[in-house]
């Protein structure tokens, strides 16, 4: 079994060197890293080809946005498993792959595989672990790219992101894939080290207005209202009999 790891980048020569660090270290050896870099104008190149285990491809190019570039990853993609590594972000330790890989050969019929994130924000960490999230409650809910593996054939199947969506093309392209009937599995444990303060954190207004309309092309605005006022009653009182939100965990240092 072979991973593709995608990072997306542009101008990210003070981020990258902790994600391919990250990369670097993990002991499961087949892989590639194919890097989709937005025409960089800093030492972002250098960073990569400083990788001498073998880039599977690199191209710099301008492109039409962030998702334009993760469907070049996909289409340059060689592997079996594809996951995108943000540029600032990095995997949580060195055996994700390895655990990963054995969990594919355990179920070889699971089309996606999904574990935790450390959001890592200025002044805290914060454990996101997702086990509430399948086919019914991700509309309503989230679940973070960075925790989530996916067979190739699977963006054959599904479709590539929708360009459409500026910020939220990577939660329409979940949804599409639950509700398609998917396999999918949760493992329990951490995947990736999940930066905050990206795209989607600068507009939180414009996430909102966007991750509506994504909704709304799969359920009414009615269904939609109850299903936001269940969500907030059942993380209202998730919050105050566990103490903290539901599956999010404060890490302490």
């Amino acid at each position: 079994m072979r991973f593709t790891v995608v990072t997306v980048c542009r101008n990210s020569e003070k981020v990258l060197p902790r994600a391919l660090s990250s990369l670097r270290r993990q002991t499961y050896q087949d892989r590639e890293w194919v890097v989709i870099d937005g025409l960089s104008s800093d030492a972002t190149l250098d960073i990569v080809r400083s990788y001498t285990e073998g880039i599977g491809t690199l191209i710099s190019e301008s492109d039409r946005g962030i998702y334009d570039a993760m469907n070049k990853g996909i289409r340059a993609a060689k592997g079996d498993i594809i996951f995108f590594l943000n540029s600032d972000d990095a995997f949580h330790d060195e055996s994700v792959l390895r655990d990963v890989a054995l969990t594919f050969d355990a179920y070889p019929w699971l089309d996606l595989l999904f574990g935790n994130v450390v959001y890592q924000y200025p002044a805290e960490r914060v454990l996101r672990t997702f086990a509430h999230i399948n086919a019914e409650t991700l509309i309503f809910e989230d679940l973070c790219h960075q925790a989530v593996f996916a067979r190739r054939s699977l963006f054959d199947r599904i479709g590539y992101f929708d360009e459409r969506f500026l910020l939220n093309a990577d939660y329409d392209w979940l949804i599409r894939v639950f509700r398609s009937g998917a396999r999918w599995r949760r493992l329990d444990r951490n995947i990736a080290i999940f930066s905050m303060g990206g795209a989607h954190m600068q507009n939180p207004a414009k996430l909102s207005e966007e991750r509506r309309a994504v909704r709304l092309q799969y359920i009414s605005p009615i269904a939609m209202a109850i299903g936001d006022l269940r969500r907030r009653i059942t993380h209202r009182w998730h919050r105050h009999f566990c103490s903290h939100p539901l599956g999010r965990v404060p890490l302490k240092d």
